[in-house]
């Protein structure tokens, strides 16, 4: 018995579905196992960002996508970087911009975007949804990828949503997984999502009775390349009351 079990381990390891290329100096080995799982040394890719002992997260606007700012850096791989978030509710003017190609945006703090920054707008009337910052006008001016259309509601919030940001050599497709826990003032119902840059990939709903505490939780296969932000949204489909949340765990790890 233990010859067969030495030859069956032997010809496991000379399979060519299952081999190991060594790494020169400096460099870790692989190992390459049936599939499509490759390990590079002792480290794979993956992120995490969550939060502990959160408190109620303000929604303004409903129907939108409030992009969530209450994450905290978890652990993370040379490949992944975190960023944290912010919001503010001083925007006091839309105006054209680039040839009315886009829409200035002015505040009355400084705004410290970045063009390439995705935010969310909400609380207003004609720019509730979510844009890609097109250039750093100034110090209290920012540009987003929209028309100018003439409509200066000269109110409104924006928020940077917490991120992860998949870095050079790191895209692929990744799994990810997000579990939380909270509650709701009111009976309403709303929706979480994971982005990616501008797209929605997966959403859960969640009907929340009147000052319920429950669990929720979420995940799916995306496809991001490198510079890519993740994200996660929510949006309260029936109403405006905030949604409290308490803890949260949102990981990514590429397969």
């Amino acid at each position: 018995m233990k010859t067969l079990k030495l030859l069956l381990i032997f010809l496991l390891l000379a399979s060519p579905c299952f081999s190991q290329t060594t790494g020169g100096a400096g460099n870790a080995n692989t190992w390459n196992f049936p599939g499509d799982i490759v390990v590079v040394g002792n480290e794979s890719t993956h992120g995490e960002m969550d939060i502990s002992a959160g408190t109620a997260y303000t929604i303004n606007t409903s129907g939108a996508w409030h992009g969530y700012t209450g994450f905290s850096s978890g652990h993370l791989t040379s490949k992944i970087t975190f960023a944290a978030g912010k919001t503010a509710n001083d925007i006091t003017a839309y105006a054209t911009h680039s040839s009315g190609d886009e829409t200035k945006v002015t505040t009355t703090a400084a705004h410290n975007l970045v063009a390439g920054n995705i935010i969310t707008i909400t609380g207003t009337t004609h720019y509730n949804n979510i844009y890609e910052v097109q250039e750093d006008v100034g110090t209290n001016d920012f540009s987003i990828d929209k028309s100018w259309d003439g409509n200066n509601n000269a109110t409104g919030t924006y928020a940077l949503p917490s991120h992860l940001i998949i870095g050079t050599d790191g895209g692929g497709d990744y799994i990810v997984i997000w579990t939380a826990g909270g509650s709701a003032a009111a009976v309403d119902t709303y929706e979480f999502g994971m982005y990616h840059e501008k797209t929605l990939d997966h959403k859960i709903p969640r009907k929340f009775p009147n000052n319920d505490i429950g669990a929720w939780s979420g995940g799916g296969i995306i496809t991001v390349i490198d510079t890519d932000v993740l994200w996660f949204g929510i949006i309260n489909t029936t109403g405006t009351n905030d949604m409290d949340i308490d803890e949260i765990s949102f990981v990514i790890h590429k397969l």
